[in-house]
């Protein structure tokens, strides 16, 4: 039987969340701008093009937007609820495969 290694969890992936959490927590307001991708990837001691795959992320769901002056936090709040939702949903669920197979363990000892 092979193993069950889940490596779905991409580095761009792992920063357009923590790019995520900082504008839930206000870090970056609703319709602020947001650095650069360039001065981002600099902070977060990674690559300018895998932050720019981080801000294509949240564009695709709506959290950032691209104007010619940049990119901005959406002004829509729905925008960022549905999303906060989506990725909750998707811990919940990742959370609940992993205690499935938790408790098929206990459940052969």
């Amino acid at each position: 039987m092979g193993w069950d290694i889940d490596v779905r969890e991409k580095v761009y992936q792992r920063l357009a969340n923590e790019l995520f959490f900082r504008i839930l927590r206000g870090e970056y307001a609703l319709g602020a701008k947001l650095p650069s991708y360039i001065d981002l990837a600099k902070q977060a001691g990674s690559s300018p093009e895998t932050l720019r795959k981080a801000f294509r992320e949240l564009q695709q769901h709506g959290v950032i937007e691209k104007t010619r002056k940049g990119y901005f936090v959406t002004s829509d709040e729905t925008k960022v609820i549905s999303f906060r939702h989506q990725y909750l949903a998707s811990i919940e669920k990742e959370y609940l495969d992993a205690r499935k197979k938790v408790i098929h363990l206990d459940k052969g000892n």
